[in-house]
């Protein structure tokens, strides 16, 4: 929605339901596919961020997911974010950005990120 009180409360969920230490992906991708190919052909854009703060354990698993994304009509346009915990990148960002960017939408340049967490929680 880009609600920025959504979006808080969201996060505030999720650390309050903290589930595992893994990170998973392939059926939130099928089902964000699932959502685009019924929506409705009304001109506007699509746009799938995937969010991570470490390596994701379903990466091959996900590959065919991703593959069906880019080929979805309406395509989204994919963005990567890593969500790193220092100013310095570390082996877990590094990893995560070298399974997330490959799955963005080409320019892979133009649709990654690794940004450190702090800088997520300041208002420009």
């Amino acid at each position: 929605s880009g609600d920025i009180d959504e979006l808080k409360a969201d996060l505030d969920w999720h650390e309050e339901n903290f589930m595992a230490k893994q990170t998973y992906i392939e059926q939130g991708l099928e089902m964000s596919r699932d959502v685009l190919k019924t929506s409705p052909m009304d001109g506007r854009r699509r746009a799938l961020y995937i969010i991570s703060d470490g390596k994701l354990d379903d990466e091959f698993m996900s590959r065919p997911a991703v593959e069906a994304l880019h080929t979805t009509n309406p395509r989204p346009e994919v963005f990567g974010i890593v969500v790193r915990r220092f100013k310095t990148h570390t082996d877990v960002d590094e990893d995560a950005e070298a399974n997330i960017k490959p799955m963005t939408s080409a320019p892979q340049d133009d649709h990654f990120i690794n940004v450190e967490m702090d800088t997520m929680a300041q208002p420009d």
